[in-house]
């Protein structure tokens, strides 16, 4: 093995303990309770029995509660995601396959949107969304969380790179129209694309603390990071002096906390195919 090839394997080595050493222990202590936590090593492993009873805590809470939250969390991404693709999808299409007024300056547009903090645009959001008197309400949450400018850019540059012109150029001779050229042509190599826009956009929704924190606030309709926040810090389970007859203790804040990353971690793995990929090699030949 060289030295690049040693420094490399290295490199990553470190990096994989770095992130994998969180997750691992977060893992390995939800299976622990509150006392075993402080007295026990950082990597122990406890027990199925001290599991089902944090579990029991966390899901007996106001007639499981928390199900209703996972469930509205899980609406607002799949509605959000769903609405990111038909919005971005062909909008990156036309701005990297067609020439028109003020291109460049939608680009420029997108480029600060996407660099724009997500704190900074919830206040315009919540009055786009407290003018249509849609405020605590499923869709519009799905409408806000499908503002995606990252999306937008990510599809103009995977068309402007990885779609060959001869192939728009070839259906556009046989007569198909600018949306036939998308749907029977762009759409179907779009794999890629789909895949990265869908696990970033989910990614941003599932973990969206401000945004559903701006604009909902009846309980009923909290997203999973909004309720576990509030049932978190209401119940004092981080130490913040908070008296509560909850049994929500460190055991369930971490419990919570895996609920929040494991959809993230499932999907990372199912669609990690696609997420490496980005390019479409071999599509024009002949």
């Amino acid at each position: 093995m060289t030295f690049g090839k040693a420094t490399a394997w290295a490199i990553l080595g470190l990096a994989f303990l770095f992130y994998a050493t969180p997750i691992l222990w977060l893992l390995l202590a939800a299976f622990r309770d509150e006392p075993m936590l402080f007295s026990s090593g950082p990597f122990s492993i406890g027990s199925f029995e001290m599991f089902g009873q944090t579990w029991t805590n966390l899901t007996t809470y106001n007639d499981f509660q928390i199900g209703r939250w996972a469930l509205n969390s899980a609406v607002y991404t799949i509605g959000g995601v769903t609405l990111s693709l038909v919005a971005v999808l062909p909008a990156g299409f036309v701005l990297a396959t067609y020439n028109f007024a003020f291109r460049k300056a939608i680009l420029v547009l997108t480029l600060i949107a996407m660099i724009t903090p997500n704190t900074v645009v919830a206040l315009p959001i919540f009055l786009q969304m407290q003018a249509f008197g849609l405020n605590n309400s499923y869709i519009g949450m799905i409408i806000a969380t499908a503002f995606f400018p990252f999306g937008v850019y990510l599809a103009y540059i995977y068309y402007a790179t990885s779609l060959p012109a001869g192939l728009i150029d070839s259906a556009r001779i046989d007569g198909a129209s600018r949306f036939e050229v998308f749907t029977k042509v762009a759409l179907p190599l779009s794999k890629p694309l789909i895949a990265l826009v869908a696990f970033f956009s989910f990614l941003a929704n599932w973990s969206n603390y401000f945004l559903a924190f701006v604009l909902l606030t009846k309980d009923e309709l909290y997203s999973l990071p909004i309720g576990l926040a509030v049932l978190v810090s209401s119940s004092g389970a981080l130490g913040n002096d908070v008296a509560s007859d909850i049994p929500i203790n460190k055991p369930e804040a971490i419990v919570a906390a895996i609920l929040v990353i494991l959809p993230v971690l499932v999907l990372f793995l199912a669609s990690q195919k696609y997420v490496r990929s980005g390019t479409l090699s071999g599509a024009e030949k002949g």
